[in-house]
């Protein structure tokens, strides 16, 4: 498994359109992180630049530690699922998930010769003949029970021997060719990697020159602010770079004594080969099995539901045990059903899977359900990381507030006065305020602020739900949606909208005059300038 680490990672296109701003991030290994925002936010470039398949301008990307910048992306040990399936239309279930087992060759250990170990795995091949049997039969008649409960009892035989074979196996010692070859490959890649880089400094500093050459002539007010902000971006960059350089000198000296320690002592041997269809076969099962596929592995993906074909994909990713899972809004093509259900099955197989996990959506109910911690954000700026309940409950500012939670958090424009917010109209609304919320807003007296509730913390007056209630507001209903369970009710206080849930015990008619009472414990303030959070 692994660690993620973004440092001050920067993203600029070709035509001057930046697109993520000084991204920082600590991803803990097995985590969960859900990045969530509107469309054009950052998410999407942010995820592919852990791929490798978009360059990082400026900033470092870690994964374990190892600055993987410019590693190209077969070499991250990353598997993405993308929102299309992607899933090959003429291949079986059991091919898609094996394709990329087929292909691919694998660092594995080489062992020391054991007779007992050799005898359990001729034990396993013939076992795995039977299997091949009942595969051939179950081709023929897919739905039968006894054959799956069969063929499950076989597999577990194999697993069982598997454990006692790795506890048999001894690994061989001595001077690995491979280690050797991949660490000197790393260290000319990186000198490669740090003499661009040092390059690209020399190109930022002297076009750092050029702006502020300008800049001392220039007279034009608006194009002295353009000059500063290219000023502010380029000196960002250059510290930004120099710090990756660093960064770089250090990996190659620990890499150039790594390879010294290689080449004088023992160390463990290693092959570098393709897997074998042995152990295709148990990967793909073992996996199957997780992701309860096992039924469909002679299917073809036409023959499967959205959901089950989503699953292949995800199973094709697991099968070769990456280090990092990058999810680019893998539910976005599924019915509002199957996204629930999915969401759920996601959750559990990271649970089970336990690999450390980038997820991107747009959905705020996806993030709020699935993540262990959530990266909230926009115009290529994170606003808020935090788990579901910190961002829930505290939100740092408005667009976080209101992005998060559904129906989203109500906002009235009014003045604070004395202990209460005062919102204008033709009868002016006044609500008083707890002792906390005036200590918090003794700083605004006689300004305009911003009042923020959520709909569920709104209530119908009199009802025993509501812990500390304001004093009640006389308003109209503009229309009751019946959900079954609740009401969603959709009014207005001297022009300004306002929404709030209600129980289903009392019924509520659209054009009816109803009082209302706001949860004095459970209000957001906000800066109306900034929209920071008070």
């Amino acid at each position: 498994m692994a660690t993620l680490s973004f440092k001050n990672i920067n993203k600029i296109y070709d035509n001057n359109v930046q697109a993520v701003f000084d991204f920082n991030l600590e991803a803990k290994d097995k985590e969960f992180i859900v990045f969530v925002g509107p469309s054009g936010c950052g998410k999407s470039t942010t995820l592919r630049m852990v791929a490798g398949l978009e360059d990082i301008t400026s900033g470092q990307l870690f994964i374990d530690g190892l600055l993987v910048n410019n590693i190209v992306p077969k070499d991250r040990n990353i598997a993405m699922v993308f929102q299309s399936y992607a899933l090959y239309p003429h291949m079986t279930v059991y091919d898609n998930m094996s394709f990329a087992l087929k292909l691919r060759k694998v660092r594995m250990p080489l062992y020391e010769e054991n007779a007992e170990a050799d005898a359990l795995v001729a034990k396993n091949k013939e076992i795995l003949r039977e299997i091949n049997k009942i595969n051939r039969q179950i081709r023929k008649k897919n739905d039968s029970e006894e054959l799956f409960n069969k063929r499950d009892e076989l597999y577990n035989q194999i697993f069982e021997n598997e454990e006692k074979i790795k506890s048999l196996r001894v690994q061989k010692v001595g001077i690995s060719e491979l280690d050797i070859k991949e660490t000197t490959d790393l260290i000319k890649r990186l000198e490669n990697d740090l003499a661009k880089s040092k390059q690209r400094v020399v190109k930022y500093e002297a076009l750092l020159e050029q702006y502020k050459a300008k800049l001392e002539s220039e007279q034009d007010e608006e194009k002295q602010k353009a000059l500063k902000e290219n000023v502010e971006l380029l000196e960002n960059h250059i510290k930004f770079t120099k710090e990756g350089n660093e960064q770089t000198e250090k990996q190659i000296e620990n890499n150039k004594e790594k390879l010294e320690y290689f080449r004088v002592n023992e160390v463990p041997l290693f092959e570098l080969r393709k897997h074998n269809k042995y152990e295709i076969n148990l990967e793909v099962y073992k996996t199957a099995k997780v992701l309860d596929l096992y039924k469909y592995l002679f299917r073809k993906p036409a023959a499967l539901s959205g959901g089950q074909r989503q699953r292949v994909a995800l199973g094709r990713a697991i099968v070769r045990h990456p280090k990092v899972f990058l999810m680019d809004e893998p539910l976005s093509n599924l019915d509002a059903k199957l996204r629930v259900q999915m969401r759920s099955e996601i959750a559990k197989i990271h649970k089970s899977v336990g690999t450390t996990t980038i997820y991107v959506t747009h959905d705020q109910t996806e993030a709020m359900t699935m993540a262990d911690r959530i990266v909230i954000m926009k115009d290529g700026y994170i606003q808020q990381i935090g788990t579901p309940k910190e961002v829930y409950n505290n939100p740092q500012n408005m667009f976080v507030a209101g992005f998060i939670g559904s129906p989203s958090m109500n906002f009235l424009k009014g003045k604070y006065e004395k202990g209460h917010f005062v919102i204008d109209g033709e009868k002016p609304v006044t609500i008083k305020l707890s002792k906390k919320d005036s200590e918090i807003l003794s700083n605004y007296e006689g300004q305009e602020v911003l009042m923020g509730a959520r709909p569920e913390n709104i209530y119908l007056k009199g009802d025993k739900n509501n812990a500390n209630p304001t004093e009640p507001v006389k308003v109209n209903c503009d229309f009751a949606e019946l959900l079954g369970y609740e009401y969603v009710l959709y009014t207005s206080i001297n022009g300004q909208k306002l929404v709030l849930k209600a129980s289903v015990a009392v019924e509520v008619n659209d054009g009816e005059n109803i009082d209302i009472c706001f949860n004095e414990d459970a209000l957001y303030f906000f800066d109306k300038d900034s929209g920071k959070r008070i």
